[in-house]
């Protein structure tokens, strides 16, 4: 009888990498099947646990297989990126006609407007919608799909773009898939202010990591020193066919006689910051002024350290700082009230007029009202984002002082590995110049926008934390002999790693389970963090739209609801300069907003008659979606509505339904006649379209 062979150890990694491919393939396959028939308000509850079981499948072979066998890294790294992509890309694979709510409903009827022959430069940032008009012109996509393609196409720009910045940093193969592990977390996503749907800020978020990694390549391109770098690239910077395989490195001469392509690359790149949203081109802008400070000043008082010889970022910054002039002296509109509620709030807060970060308080008051904790919250939404923010904070100080030094287990694409140290010296003194601006949005009015520059610092810290991640993962102990750190601690730290290797790679596959799990459970809005999804259903948007053809001549229609009112969807179905009351559709409808849970138990007929505004006692549409009902009962558990305040206006006298399709009910309120109200008419009318037609797009 022959003995039984051991497998081969080399067969074991792609054997299970074919298994991960087809888990999830057969795992998109069965999501594709299984379409959104209707709201749904909750993402993961309604696709198919067979999706998920094949996502879990992918996720933890493309672990085991980067943990263990470093041969087969990329394609590992790929399929843990496909599987992200397709988290990320549900709502395009379920079918949904859009996704997106509130401001992405305007946005909807800003795409509308620039396809119909509008002025995109009139938009505060038509970045994101003129790619979208341009790929409903060219490849005949309906709009809603293009725009939610187009936030999917950011989101991959992102995962490719952080893997690049962490493997520009510390330079071997480990650390760019730590990178691309780190970037699947999505950790700026965290659905207060930022979001997956088509939003113009986080969009430009997502687009900045690619900016950075340009900055980062720039930096290290030469200058008219003709400093010697050492990287694997040829003298024009990139890759050339006889470039060096992953671990060898190559010494050039980036001089100025041959320009790296981030010379070329980097200036458009940087307007199209700009024009994708002038906030988030600010924050780059404020980074790469305190970098090229920082330059000039190591090169004036300390011209023999390595920093000086870095290229400067002079240029790039004085073209993004006259394209940003550029594009406030053409929207001032939309920057002048910014910037006066931000002096008056920090003012405010410095006399001791204001509070510090109101909108957290009134966010805290609401969780707590429906059992929600706010540690609970921080946990879901922010604990992972914690937890790389302290890496990223200990990397950034480390390297600067010293105290963390070059690892010695990677195999560094370039000898000169203090580049690390350089770099990350330069973006600190970016950081030093931000914080203070992002630190005034804290207080006052302007916290509003706090969420969001969370949301930018969680983008930065994603980087600068997947480092400290590497050095986590290192084989040697990367503390120098600073401090505490001796060769002692050093041995110590080796004798541990090589008693328990087995142990640390199955923690390790546990731990990165784990987590992914956890951040990519909140960057989609769900029950799971008290908030309803952002799925718009088709019904929903056609039954808005009936109903808006549908209204008689004469006096205008009203139109009440629940929390929000019907202006968004007008934009959104007819654009923000070509709407129906401009063409067959006359007289105009009006809104007059939502209408609390107590006017809805208590009788429309009354509430409406009752009003404090002349304008609005007058007869009125009342519409209430599926998507209202489920949010205010499934998701918000009832805090402002309860089931009951639905079911009492179908009840009422003088109420009846006029249009209902199983997405959105319209409700006709004949409310007691009002001679003020119909009064009111020709002023209201005359009022509203001479401001509508003074508004700007944007």
């Amino acid at each position: 009888m022959r003995a039984r062979t051991k497998p081969d150890r080399g067969v074991v990694a792609p054997v299970a990498l074919a298994g991960g491919y087809l888990a999830l393939a057969s795992g998109i396959a069965a999501a594709r099947a299984a379409p959104a028939t209707g709201y749904e308000v909750s993402v993961y509850a309604a696709t198919p646990a067979v999706t998920w079981a094949a996502l879990a499948v992918a996720g933890g072979v493309s672990i085991a297989v980067c943990l263990s066998d470093e041969r087969y890294l990329a394609p590992a790294v790929l399929l843990a990126g496909l599987g992200a992509a397709t988290v990320a890309g549900l709502p395009l694979i379920r079918g949904y006609h859009f996704y997106g709510r509130a401001d992405s409903l305007v946005h909807l009827g800003f795409a509308r407007t620039i396809s119909g022959g509008g002025d995109p430069l009139d938009l505060l940032y038509p970045g994101g919608h003129l790619i979208a008009t341009s790929l409903t012109k060219v490849a005949g996509v309906e709009i809603t799909r293009a725009m939610m393609l187009v936030m999917w196409t950011y989101t991959l720009s992102f995962f490719a773009s952080v893997a690049c910045c962490v493997w520009f940093l510390v330079p071997d193969r480990r650390a760019l898939a730590v990178g691309a592990f780190s970037a699947f977390l999505l950790l700026p996503i965290n659905n207060v202010s930022t979001y997956l749907h088509f939003h113009t800020y986080s969009i430009g978020m997502l687009f900045t990591p690619f900016v950075l990694y340009l900055v980062f390549a720039h930096l290290i391109g030469g200058d008219g020193r003709e400093r010697t770098v050492e990287r694997l690239a040829d003298g024009a910077g990139a890759a050339g066919r006889n470039a060096a395989r992953f671990g060898d490195t190559v010494s050039v001469t980036a001089g100025s006689t041959r320009p790296v392509p981030t010379t070329y690359l980097l200036p458009p790149v940087v307007i199209a910051l700009v024009v994708v949203h002038p906030q988030i081109a600010l924050n780059v802008l404020f980074l790469l002024g305190g970098m090229t400070v920082a330059q000039h000043a190591f090169r004036r008082f300390r011209p023999a350290h390595s920093v000086a010889g870095y290229r400067l970022l002079t240029a790039q910054t004085a073209l993004l700082t006259v394209t940003f002039a550029v594009w406030i002296a053409t929207h001032d509109w939309a920057f002048v009230s910014t910037a006066e509620a931000m002096i008056q709030s920090v003012s405010e807060f410095v006399r001791g007029d204001g509070s510090a970060t109101p909108r957290v308080e009134e966010q805290g008051q609401s969780a707590s009202s429906i059992g929600a904790s706010l540690p609970e919250l921080f946990v879901k939404l922010f604990g992972v984002g914690a937890v790389y923010s302290l890496l990223a904070a200990a990397v950034v100080l480390g390297r600067i002082s010293g105290f963390l030094g070059p690892l010695d287990d990677h195999r560094s694409m370039r000898r000169e590995t203090d580049t690390t140290r350089d770099v990350t010296a330069l973006f600190f003194a970016g950081l030093v110049a931000l914080l203070p601006f992002l630190a005034a949005h804290f207080v006052g009015s302007i916290s509003t926008y706090l969420f969001r520059h969370v949301g930018f610092l969680m983008m930065l810290a994603t980087i600068f934390g997947a480092v400290g991640v590497r050095y986590l993962v290192a084989d040697e102990s990367p503390l120098t002999d600073v401090g505490a750190a001796s060769a002692g601690a050093r041995s110590t730290w080796s004798r541990i790693a090589a008693a328990l290797p087995e142990a640390r790679s199955v923690v390790a596959v546990v731990a990165v389970v784990l987590v992914l799990s956890l951040s990519l459970a909140t960057v989609f809005p769900s029950p799971f963090v008290y908030l309803s999804g952002s799925h718009v259903p088709e019904g929903e948007m056609d039954g808005y739209e009936r109903t808006f053809a549908s209204q008689s001549e004469g006096s205008p229609v009203w139109f009440g609801g629940v929390r929000h009112s019907s202006d968004r969807y007008e934009v959104a179905l007819y654009g923000s300069e070509s709407a129906p009351w401009e063409g067959p559709v006359t007289p105009r409808p009006r809104s007059s907003g939502p209408v609390p849970a107590q006017g809805m138990l208590d009788g429309l007929p009354a509430y409406y008659a009752n009003s404090a505004d002349e304008a609005v006692r007058r007869d009125h549409y009342f519409a209430v979606a599926e998507a209202d009902r489920q949010r205010e009962v499934i998701a918000y558990r009832g805090l402002r509505y309860p089931e009951e305040s639905f079911e009492a206006v179908a009840a009422q006298p003088d109420v009846g339904v006029v249009r209902d399709n199983g997405e959105l009910t319209i409700y006709f309120v004949d409310t007691p006649a009002n001679a003020s109200a119909a009064a009111v008419d020709g002023k209201f009318a005359t009022a509203v379209d001479g401001e509508r037609a003074a508004r700007p797009m944007g």
